[in-house]
């Protein structure tokens, strides 16, 4: 499940990454800055024209375990993504004039808006059918999407941008490739799936999505809302270095998309199992282990990796990457979260929880930036993403109470903050005596998952046993 759909969230950020020395090599930043506005305002719209469906197809898909039903839901979802893609689609590129003229940076660029239009029903409707895809837990058919994922990436980064040099132009017609190829991939594996769209099931997953959507959009506006008030405060310098510390702990989301991609669908198809809830907090631990530790190793060594993926410019973003990974580690546990308010079929909570979020996110950077500049939308973001995890833990537990060991939870995530600091102030040590220490901090934090039975022994002696069974025998075999 993991290697299936997983791939498909981790090939595109992950090729983005592995481009990143290139494109900043062909691109200017002025360049830079235009694709990554435009990209914003097409992540907007899909964001918002997608109306939660993804969500709903995973919260009612497994409500009734026969294939009519199933059926009956990705037809449902699948018309009705057409319908609203074809009609958000042609308001886009009727107002596109009007969009590029928003800004003095896409004056020039109407014609990409109109693409953003003209692509708009691929991209719902690819999404749609991915998701149901993925709810029927058909992982060949998630393996096949990643390879079109993966290619659609290289070939368009390749061509558009080395080969062409279509620079801006480049960069908005790699995504909107892969959204065309993904839909008609899409259409051809899941079409034994696609059952007559049943008006009463359209409403049904259309109510559920209006419940989703607040909660979707206010995830999404945390992800720019610092940029736009950095905008009025700081130098181009300085934004494009803390652009670049956000694409570094983009890292993180890159190493636990796949993990993260099959956890929802897998734990919520056993959501009516008996023993669920306790299934769901031993998960938990694990998942909530492996973030920390990742996160943990990207802010130790986030010179190291910049030093590698850009150029020595850039290199000033370091000291952002480890806080700015904590939106990934928080973000994590409130996916983790959500699932439980997904299976109790408490809807809305995802939804307020998350516009506290967003609310606290505007405030602290409204607070912050004016005085402290990049560092004070690197805190608002670390904090404010804290918050609506925190609030739906303590909603939910009375309500769908789950058995997660909160206090254990909360203290690893301390240790890791702490080591994380310390991190922060190691001297420019020669290169193996910094790698050293910082392998010393990560060891450390392994010790913490043991200490606060985060992993137990028991677990650990599991592991290696696994381990000592399953490795190759490397024994010559006896001469005859």
């Amino acid at each position: 499940m993991i290697a299936g759909y997983g791939l498909i969230q981790w090939a595109g950020p992950f090729l983005a990454l592995l481009f990143t020395p290139i494109i900043t090599r062909v691109l200017t930043p002025g360049d830079y800055g235009v694709a990554d506005y435009i990209s914003t305002v097409s992540g907007a719209v899909t964001t918002i024209a997608l109306f939660a469906l993804p969500q709903a197809i995973a919260a009612h898909f497994n409500n009734q375990p026969d294939v009519s039903w199933q059926r009956q839901i990705t037809g449902s979802a699948f018309a009705s993504s057409v319908v609203i893609g074809i009609v958000v689609g042609a308001g886009v590129f009727l107002a596109a004039p009007t969009l590029a003229a928003a800004s003095p940076l896409t004056q020039d660029y109407a014609d990409l808006f109109r693409l953003i239009g003209v692509t708009l029903v691929f991209s719902l409707g690819g999404s749609v059918l991915v998701s149901s895809a993925q709810a029927a837990l058909q992982v060949r058919w998630g393996m096949a999407f990643s390879i079109i994922a993966i290619l659609c990436t290289v070939l368009g980064n390749v061509l558009y941008i080395v080969v062409f040099r279509l620079g801006v132009v480049g960069m908005l017609l790699t995504p909107a490739t892969l959204s065309v190829a993904t839909f008609f991939a899409a259409l051809f594996f899941t079409r034994w799936m696609i059952g007559p769209p049943v008006r009463k099931t359209a409403g049904r997953l259309l109510r559920t999505g209006a419940t989703l959507l607040p909660g979707t959009v206010a995830a999404w506006g945390l992800l720019v809302a610092d940029r736009l008030i950095l905008a009025q405060y700081v130098s181009a310098e300085d934004l494009g270095q803390y652009a670049i510390g956000n694409k570094i702990a983009s890292l993180l989301y890159v190493m636990i998309a796949p993990l993260f991609a099959a956890y929802t669908p897998l734990a919520l198809s056993m959501q009516n199992d008996p023993l669920a809830k306790q299934r769901y907090a031993i998960l938990a631990r694990y998942m909530i282990a492996a973030v920390l530790l990742a996160s943990l190793g990207l802010g130790l060594y986030a010179t190291e990796i910049l030093t590698i993926l850009t150029r020595p410019a850039y290199l000033p973003a370091a000291k952002y990457v480890g806080l700015l990974s904590y939106m990934h580690v928080f973000g994590a546990l409130f996916t983790i979260l959500s699932v439980g308010s997904l299976a109790g079929k408490r809807f809305g909570a995802i939804t307020w929880t998350s516009l506290i979020g967003v609310s606290v996110n505007l405030s602290l950077n409204l607070l912050l930036i004016p005085s402290w500049g990049v560092w004070g939308a690197t805190i608002a973001t670390f904090l404010s993403y804290a918050v609506s995890p925190i609030v739906l833990y303590f909603w939910l537990r009375r309500r769908y109470p789950i058995p997660y060991p909160a206090a254990r939870i909360a203290g690893i995530v301390l240790l890791q903050i702490g080591l994380l600091t310390i991190g922060q102030f190691i001297p420019p040590f020669p290169f193996l005596i910094g790698a050293g220490i910082k392998l010393l901090l990560l060891l450390l934090l392994l010790g913490g998952f043991i200490l606060m039975q985060i992993i137990t022994p028991y677990e650990m002696k599991q592991v290696l046993l696994f381990v000592r069974v399953h490795r190759p025998n490397r024994k010559s075999p006896a001469k005859k």
